[in-house]
């Protein structure tokens, strides 16, 4: 389902490009083999499972693993510098969603495939499979006598729920604002359990927000990426396009570190209509090429590829004003915006999503429009309640008790990034906004502004040793 390109595009012209290739997604059946619309195919779970980290099928999972003390498998690059490890090389099928100059290169092996999609990705899979590490270690510590297989499932457990936390917590106020998440029953619970799971909400993955509205993102990227030295010093920049499925910075002992630094400090770009050419001409650009894909084209594509309403569609579904009219968008986004729709399309229904959501001026305390707003809080709310292994629930054989709830409640994402990297002394109390002075100080990583998980609480007795402990008055 190629997508043509004008004879009088001003980029791909100057290189005689006439189209670019597009490969249409997998159909899967509609659920219970309903006749109607294609539904693509997922090869993910939809729920948030760490399947980043730990993959989606019991054989990549074991593939993973050392096999002993619960360990996932890790390289360790720079073990004569006393460094952390790095995630193992992708060795089967090495091309795989990976450019590689020479045979000599590998990319790294994950959960999942897009680890190398572009470098500060691979950086946040090092720290969560790091993290996954330390804990069965520390696991181990607590309970000697627990074995590879529950010392590798609990500390998964525990990581599913930082992630589940994590995102609820630090990224979807950020996104969304407290008053959307309040208004779609997303802010979680500040103690004891959530009992809001409903096991007649599917938490599949919704086409607008997988084709869409969590695409928002493609605005925010930069033109450069910049390191940064642990003292917040800006020490250099690369291009964007020179870092995607190319993640062999990383093989220079402590720059991780510094690219990590430089994603806390460096502003993002603003959320709004325009995209940086580094992914709208240089995407997945060969070495020795001027040109790559453009990501954008592919947004819009995917969306009619997926056969998903236009924007207008959405902004009625969402309660919001959707009318025939060009001018009823004048307001809710910027007038030039207005203009070149009126240009483009003959009425107001043929507005692809993507395009309009992301032209949509953000909501206060958002840094989305209400339509993706809408989209995203609703996927996000079907996430929480159709989630039987949900962190806050009680009553499964999942949950955690109310102490370990308690534990996994003070973890922040500032913590996790302090205890897995080498160089970092010290981080803003919430990583993904800019520090400030008051709202957001930098703090050293030793502060117990930055608490720990108290990992005693999993502590594993058994029932005589507990007894035991229960008679001379020593029980934890």
């Amino acid at each position: 389902m190629e997508i043509t390109i004008p004879d009088d595009d001003y980029f791909y012209a100057k290189h005689g490009v006439k189209c670019q290739d597009f490969v249409r997604s997998f159909p899967a059946v509609r659920p219970n083999c309903r006749l109607g619309s294609r539904v693509p195919f997922n090869t993910l779970t939809g729920v948030i499972d760490g399947n980043t980290v730990y993959g989606v099928t019991e054989e990549f999972s074991r593939h993973l693993r050392t096999g002993y003390g619960g360990l996932l498998r890790m390289n360790p690059a720079f073990h004569e510098f006393g460094l952390k490890d790095l995630l193992p090389l992708k060795v089967d099928i090495p091309e795989e969603g990976c450019t590689r100059a020479n045979n000599t290169e590998f990319c790294f092996e994950a959960g999942e495939i897009r680890v190398n999609e572009q470098l500060v990705l691979a950086c946040m899979h090092t720290i969560m499979a790091r993290e996954h590490n330390r804990l069965a270690r520390a696991l181990a510590q607590v309970n000697p006598h627990w074995d590879d297989e529950t010392l590798y499932q609990e500390a998964r457990r525990i990581v599913i729920a930082e992630i589940q936390h994590i995102t609820y917590n630090e990224f979807l106020p950020i996104i969304l604002g407290k008053e959307v998440m309040e208004k779609f029953g997303i802010l979680l619970e500040k103690d004891g359990y959530w009992d809001g799971y409903d096991p007649t909400v599917n938490p599949n993955i919704i086409d607008a927000f997988a084709s869409a509205a969590f695409r928002f993102g493609h605005s925010l990227l930069p033109t450069a990426v910049e390191r940064w030295s642990k003292a917040h010093k800006f020490i250099a920049s690369k291009r964007l396009s020179d870092l995607i499925r190319r993640p062999y910075d990383l093989y220079r002992a402590g720059v991780m570190d510094e690219y990590l630094m430089g994603l806390m400090n460096q502003v993002a770009q603003a959320m709004d209509d325009s995209i940086t050419q580094e992914v709208t001409n240089h995407l997945l650009k060969k070495p020795g090429h001027h040109f790559g894909l453009d990501l954008v084209a592919f947004n819009m594509q995917r969306g009619r590829e997926f056969g998903i309403p236009g924007f207008m569609f959405y902004r009625k579904f969402c309660g919001l004003q959707a009318g025939e009219d060009f001018q009823d968008l004048f307001g809710s986004m910027p007038n030039t915006t207005v203009h070149r729709y009126m240009q483009i399309f003959q009425h107001t229904m043929d507005v692809d999503l993507w395009s309009g959501g992301v032209s949509e001026k953000p909501l206060p305390g958002s840094m989305i429009g209400p339509t993706f707003a809408c989209v995203i809080a609703t996927q996000m709310s079907f996430l929480r309640r159709g989630d039987r292994f949900w962190y806050e629930l009680p009553n499964q054989p999942s949950s955690f008790t109310l102490e370990q709830l308690r534990e996994i409640r003070k973890v922040k994402l500032s913590r996790i990034l302090c205890d897995n990297t080498d160089l970092i002394d010290s981080i803003q109390v919430y990583p993904m906004v800019l520090p400030d002075y008051e709202i957001n100080p930098r703090v050293p990583c030793r502060s117990g502004i930055l608490p720990s998980l108290d990992l005693t609480k999993w502590a594993d007795y058994g029932n005589e040793v507990s007894q035991g402990y229960q008679i001379f008055g020593k029980k934890k």
